[in-house]
């Protein structure tokens, strides 16, 4: 039994996109055997919150990319050099050594904008369409069958998405059927969770979806900078980490761009 965690990068709406920061979406898939998420990756980020953050086991630490990087509140340890050079070396360790791979589906809204067939699109739903499509041909080629959990929003932007979900099932995609889509995800429900209840897996999406968002604009040709450590985890998604086909090929498979 696998299960998808989603989350995103960038906005879903459709203004302002002549700006880079609102030109660009994308939606990261972490598919994991359930399995694995309880007995390794929940110990492993367990372990790094005691052992380098020291929390509260009753307030939990969350895990979130930007806190991290903004070095605030129980962050804030990681001013201290020794100590940001332990979680970078423990965090690395994880991603590499835990099983599950990585899909990534980009949009630029602007592109998708100038095509007339696009015009009643919503980017996000687009965007999971693509992640539904690949999490299905993921699970057929590993034999199993898999739910989604994105982090929810808390707002009708939820209801909005199940309802997308739900369409996605009945219709099918242009390369994947409705039949064979509901034989690998039997689900009609998105398992929504938000991060106060602290889902290991949510935080590992929430960690490697801006380096794959960075990364994928790498190979666009796009001019963007790619910050040590986010150069590390591209490393091993490359090598190892993003879905592939049979032969290898990740382009199409762990990464998807639009147009």
């Amino acid at each position: 039994m696998f299960r998808l965690y989603v989350d995103e990068v960038g906005t879903d709406d459709i203004v302002n996109v002549d700006e880079d920061n609102h030109r660009y979406l994308s939606l990261t898939g972490i598919a994991m055997e359930v399995s694995h998420s309880r007995d390794e990756l929940e110990p492993k980020f367990n372990w790094m919150k005691a052992e380098i953050f020291d929390h509260d086991p009753d307030e939990p630490l969350i895990f979130h990319r930007r806190k991290i990087m903004n070095r605030k509140g129980s962050f804030k340890v990681l001013n201290d050099p020794i100590i940001r050079q332990r979680f970078d070396k423990a965090l690395l360790r994880t991603i590499e050594v835990c099983e599950y791979a990585v899909i990534t589906a980009l949009i630029d809204k602007r592109a998708m904008l100038r095509k007339d067939q696009w015009n009643n699109k919503h980017p996000y739903h687009y965007l999971m369409e693509v992640l539904v499509e690949k999490y299905a041909q993921f699970l057929e080629r590993k034999g199993g069958i898999g739910d989604i959990m994105p982090e929810g929003r808390m707002n009708p932007k939820d209801s909005q998405l199940q309802t997308a979900f739900e369409a996605i099932r009945e219709n099918g995609t242009y390369f994947v059927g409705s039949k064979r889509i509901k034989a690998r995800i039997p689900s009609h429900h998105l398992k929504f969770r938000y991060k106060p209840q602290n889902i290991a897996g949510l935080q590992f999406a929430d960690l490697l979806a801006h380096p794959s968002h960075m990364t994928i604009r790498e190979q666009m040709g796009h001019d963007v900078t790619i910050g040590k450590f986010c150069a590390q985890v591209r490393t091993h998604l490359m090598d190892q980490k993003y879905d592939r086909s049979n032969t290898g090929k990740v382009l199409g498979f762990g990464m998807k761009w639009l147009p």
